[in-house]
């Protein structure tokens, strides 16, 4: 049976962008090396052809300003190992454009239902690992210290993930059994985005389930209100660690031991007001340290529109927010529609979580433009049907 080549590649690449297997960890830049950087610097030398696909839009407009932008500031501020994301967000970019182009809808579905495979593979041979200390790996009150997570930026963004990847299986089969385990991991977790992610999912599923336009909509926000006010009641009277976390006086209790999203965004603010134009990507957490003089134990700010400001300008942010609002308001059909779903569920939860350079998301805003392309190209060659043999008269 032959293998096709381009699904293979495929399946490998989403299967490491997805299951983050880490090689090195550097502690001065608080970064990991994965597998699918390796894969990310390799890969796109063997479609060297497949150039012709990039065009300019929003997504290439913002990369190409965000390079120049660290270029330029390099110069001032230097560059240290994180300066290389850009690289990998082009390079994922890239890939996703082509995958996108060349993979039918059904081929997508496939791979997608394969991604799930292999992040349950994963996580049952993790628990297997640690079944001796589970707690270190889902409650948050234990260490865990040298746990392996799906993501290596820890036990939120694999719940996060897992939600995410739900989404790109709306209308299969194995939606229900995606969104179960995302939401359980989140539960389990405690990962406030996470569990918005899991929402963010359940809702679009009963939406597009709907009996009428709105019916599954309302339903689910009446629901989701009715079980938030309950929720609210009983945690003032029982403790509900889920509940707390969505706390916000925990937050401001953290900011004034200068760690948590509070006391990042604080030192953010502050480095803006100096620099407006960008201190070059992986330049933004070093850059507060000094200005600050805190010690932060991130490596990014937990809020991706406030990281390219502040790392790629004001230039930087008004492209990507030019791209945000391309893929909202941009028709969609087939499995694109899921990519859509995917790719805005993860820009609002990019308020609260995230770099803003991770390679799944600029993979699949590289397939999302692919899609688009794909279908425009469909609507110009226009419909073959009913179309008679060269030489035979229609009514002959």
């Amino acid at each position: 049976m032959q293998i096709n080549k381009t699904r293979a590649a495929a399946i490998v690449l989403m299967a490491m962008l997805f299951v983050q297997v880490p090689l090195t960890h550097s502690a001065a830049s608080k970064s990991h090396v994965n597998v699918y950087h390796i894969l990310l610097l390799l890969m796109p030398v063997l479609y060297l052809p497949a150039l012709r696909y990039l065009k300019l839009n929003p997504a290439t407009a913002f990369i190409a300003t965000m390079g120049l932008t660290s270029l330029a500031a390099a110069a001032t501020y230097g560059g240290g190992m994180r300066s290389t994301l850009i690289v990998f967000v082009a390079a994922s970019y890239f890939l996703g454009m082509v995958f996108g182009r060349k993979l039918p809808d059904m081929d997508l579905r496939r791979i997608f239902v394969w991604m799930l495979g292999c992040c349950i593979v994963f996580i049952l041979v993790r628990d297997a690992v640690y079944a001796g200390q589970l707690g270190a790996v889902y409650a948050r009150s234990e260490g865990a210290s040298g746990v392996l997570y799906m993501s290596t930026g820890g036990r939120n963004i694999e719940a996060s993930l897992l939600a995410l990847l739900s989404i790109l299986l709306l209308g299969t089969r194995a939606y229900p059994i995606a969104a179960g385990i995302a939401f359980l991991t989140s539960a389990t977790m405690l990962s406030r985005a996470g569990l918005v992610g899991a929402a963010v999912s359940i809702g679009i599923a009963a939406y597009r389930a709907r009996k009428t336009r709105s019916y599954y909509l309302y339903t689910f926000l009446g629901v989701a209100m009715v079980v938030l006010v309950a929720g609210l009641v009983v945690s003032s009277v029982v403790d509900i660690p889920v509940l707390d976390r969505f706390n916000l006086q925990a937050e401001t209790q953290l900011e004034h031991k200068n760690v948590g999203r509070l006391a990042l965004w604080n030192s953010a603010t502050q480095a803006l007001e100096q620099n407006l134009f960008g201190y070059g990507v992986g330049n933004g957490v070093p850059l507060m340290e000094q200005i600050s003089g805190l010690t932060f134990v991130e490596n990014n700010v937990h809020d991706i529109y406030l990281q390219f400001l502040l790392e790629g300008g004001v230039q930087s942010l008004l492209l990507f927010l030019a791209m945000v609002l391309h893929i909202l308001f941009r028709p969609a059909e087939g499995q694109q529609r899921n990519i859509k779903a995917f790719l805005l569920c993860y820009l609002m939860l990019a308020f609260i979580e995230f770099s803003g350079y991770e390679a799944y998301f600029w993979f699949f805003v590289g397939m999302f433009y692919a899609r688009e392309d794909v279908r425009r190209a469909r609507r110009r060659r226009g419909p073959l049907i009913n179309k008679p043999p060269c030489g035979i008269p229609r009514h002959a």
